[in-house]
């Protein structure tokens, strides 16, 4: 008899899932743009305008599959079937094979609760929602905080934003009290020695938002995430109150309740999407490993690496941006094999279905052939293209909406080396529709001068309305089996969902984020091979580890059908 899970009344209300409202239905189709226009990686700002004869198509949903009062989970195992018809042809259903893997659990949801509202479609990034409308009352405290929601939850973290307050005098700070009594602090003259902490400061001040807690930036200072943060499963609820220069207290805000993930297998409420389809496949799937829902997806891209060279067709050997901007202080320079041909090196060998990416330090007799970037330091003042690497993206080649990417990679091992592979916007979108987002799927430092050497996940986007770079705490994976990743091959994969967004490492749920700043637009796949950086120390020139090697196994992406066709594919 297969197992059952009953569902229990557990209603997760405003939890990780959305926190903007929206009066509209969940619609019958799903539409997404081919590459609507709209940083890790690159903090700069790309151009806005969307490909000429750009159409926008309309992918019909299949009809929704919900149960309404228990959730069947499937066996593995063969299901019998009657005896065949004389003459007829005997036809043998299976179900899917889990292996040595126990039944999927798919966690209880209450399928009668109301769905969490998600956004607007004509404001899906809370633009409008940063709007004051209230005036100040002249010897009166700042206005109340408006528009308190969630922008994004994940398992130790939350962030989210609100409306700024007005005063007849000045702001100068806003309280952000828990429901466990911890109360934080957003000082508009608040300082820090660190640069990077700094920013974090000023970005928290000019966008009215705040990280609980951001442990990469305030692990031991200002907000002390190392103490203060919340953990795995922990519910807490918050409100805003706004203080000015004479130390008057505003209204609080309107409270949000937030419901931290589980370390794996959190449960995902209903709640409403423009672009979600009414299969419900977070709520009928254990998310928990890919063998569980890998058979409701397609390939759409892929590259085995079984030819002799990078495939034109499928990628680029040079990254968005060009080779005239150079990024986080890197200081190897991505030899572009397809256009480049002044540069007399090629770091991409192919070899038994494998790609190795080679970094070596540049020759003294190619130096005169680099861009004239490279002849000005870094604002860390180190060399500029002192190594030459490689680097591949679809862009323009392929890319798409919705769906489950996984490279199957041996990470680089050498001190200096930061083997990268992510998901990138090819539009950052522009007014209500800015967003540039950018989901780094797995990043490995050879040697981290910073910690233990393990897998690294990270989100970014751009803030609608005043154009900065807003980041997810850099999130990290140690290897349950006590080795380096680099030691041997390993798959690293994202599924990418409407509002949802969960990391995997051989195919076990690592990580998870949701909500409605996840992006929503097609995102192409990069990877590449680091050699020093702001984050990378300078590769030993005299120890002996050139070539630096960064293997690469295959690279594919799925998508289901409800999203397939959305994109670009070669």
């Amino acid at each position: 008899m297969k197992p059952l899970v009953r569902l229990s009344a557990v209603s997760l209300v405003v939890a990780s899932l959305g926190a903007c409202s929206s009066g509209s239905d969940t619609p019958q189709t799903v539409v997404l743009p081919n590459d609507a226009p709209g940083t890790q990686n690159p903090v700069i700002n790309m151009p806005g305008a969307v490909p000429p004869g750009t159409q926008t198509p309309v992918v019909n949903v299949p009809e929704t599959d919900t149960p309404t009062t228990e959730v069947p989970v499937t066996e593995p195992a063969v299901t019998p079937t009657p005896d065949p018809v004389e003459g007829e042809e005997e036809v043998v259903v299976t179900t899917p094979d889990y292996g040595d893997l126990p039944d999927p659990v798919i966690p209880a949801v209450d399928l009668l609760a109301a769905p969490v509202p998600g956004p607007s479609a004509s404001d899906p990034f809370g633009s409008l929602l940063e709007v004051e409308a209230d005036e100040a009352v002249a010897g009166g405290p700042p206005t109340q905080p408006k528009n308190l929601r969630i922008d994004l939850v994940s398992n130790d973290w939350a962030e989210f934003s609100w409306a700024a307050s007005k005063d007849d005098g000045e702001v100068v700070a806003y309280r952000i009290s828990r429901s466990d009594g911890h109360v934080y602090v957003v000082g508009r003259d608040q300082t820090d020695p660190s640069s990077s902490t700094q920013a974090e400061i000023n970005k928290f001040w000019n966008t009215t938002s705040f990280i609980d807690c951001n442990y990469t930036r305030f692990f031991d200072k200002v907000h002390d995430c190392g103490v203060n943060g919340p953990k795995a499963g922990d519910i807490f609820s918050y409100e805003v109150a706004a203080v000015d220069n004479e130390g008057k207290v505003s209204a609080p805000s309107n409270s949000i309740t937030i419901n931290y993930h589980a370390l794996k297998g959190a449960a995902v409420p209903l709640y409403e999407d423009f672009y979600l389809d009414e299969s419900r496949f977070a709520q009928n799937h254990d998310l928990t490993n890919t063998a569980y829902f890998m058979d409701k997806f397609e390939v759409v891209f892929e590259d085995d690496f079984n030819g002799d060279s990078i495939d034109n067709r499928r990628w680029n050997t040079s990254l968005l941006w060009g080779d005239a901007t150079i990024i986080n202080a890197e200081q190897q320079y991505f030899v572009n094999t397809q256009k480049d041909p002044a540069v007399d090196y090629n770091p991409f060998k192919i070899a038994n279905s494998i790609l190795t990416i080679e970094a070596i330090p540049t020759p003294a007799d190619m130096q005169s052939q680099l861009p004239e970037v490279c002849a000005q330091p870094n604002a860390l003042g180190k060399d500029q293209c002192a190594f030459l690497s490689g680097a591949l993206s679809s862009h323009d080649k392929f890319n798409m909406t919705y769906g489950y990417v996984e490279g199957r990679m041996k990470t680089s091992n050498t001190a200096g080396a930061l083997s990268s592979f992510y998901l990138y916007h090819r539009y950052p979108g522009e007014g209500v529709n800015l967003h540039g987002p950018e989901i780094d799927i797995v990043e490995y430092l050879g040697e981290n001068p910073f910690g233990d050497e393990d897998a690294f996940q990270t989100y970014h986007f751009t803030d609608v309305n005043t154009g900065e770079l807003r980041s997810a705490p850099t999130m990290n994976f140690e290897n349950p089996e006590g080795e380096l990743y680099s030691d041997k091959f390993h798959t690293y994969g994202v599924l990418w969902e409407p509002q949802l967004v969960i990391w995997y490492i051989d195919g076990v749920e690592v990580k998870r984020l949701s909500g409605p700043q996840v992006a929503r637009q097609g995102m192409n796949i990069v990877t590449y091979l680091v050699t020093g950086s702001g984050w990378a120390p300078t590769p030993d020139i005299e120890g002996g580890v050139f070539p630096i090697q960064y293997e690469i196994d295959y690279i594919r992406a799925y998508q289901r059908s409800a999203y397939n066709g959305n994109g670009i594919y070669p």
